[in-house]
């Protein structure tokens, strides 16, 4: 058997989470001919789809992770320039500005969103190095 490819993790995380949303299609559609015990089991099969999905999409985050050491040294220093930064806030627009990345590179990290996870790494390099800029540039 071939290596699973990031691609194919991904692929396979949307064929489980396309069978989830079916069975919840049809479990709607039948829902009258339905007993109760028949209605939780289909519901507890269709979570259980949704989340077998979403644990092969963190699979394919950590195989694109392992795939460029690169993207684990920003995810690493990304988080350090904002810590580093937290101590450099100097108002409250530069806390929101920094929270709100934070929150979006979490958010992407957390839903294995490997489309989102650069564009956050961007997010808060941005906001830590303005902060840390600004900070720079009133002592000068």
């Amino acid at each position: 058997m071939d290596k699973l490819t990031p691609d194919d993790a991904f692929e396979l995380g949307n064929q489980f989470r396309d069978a989830a949303i079916l069975l919840g299609d049809w479990r709607i559609r039948n829902r009258s001919s339905l007993t109760k015990a028949e209605w939780d089991v289909l519901d507890g099969r269709e979570i259980r789809l949704l989340n077998m999905a979403s644990s092969i999409y963190t699979t394919a985050v950590g195989l694109v992770l392992m795939d460029s050491q690169t993207a684990v040294v920003h995810l690493q220093c990304s988080v350090k320039a904002a810590k580093s930064a937290v101590q450099h806030i100097a108002t409250l627009k530069q806390a929101l500005d920094l929270a709100s990345a934070l929150i979006l590179f979490a958010a992407a990290v957390s839903s294995s969103n490997a489309a989102a996870i650069p564009a956050a790494i961007v997010a808060v390099n941005d906001a830590a190095t303005a902060i840390v800029e600004r900070q720079g540039g009133e002592g000068a």
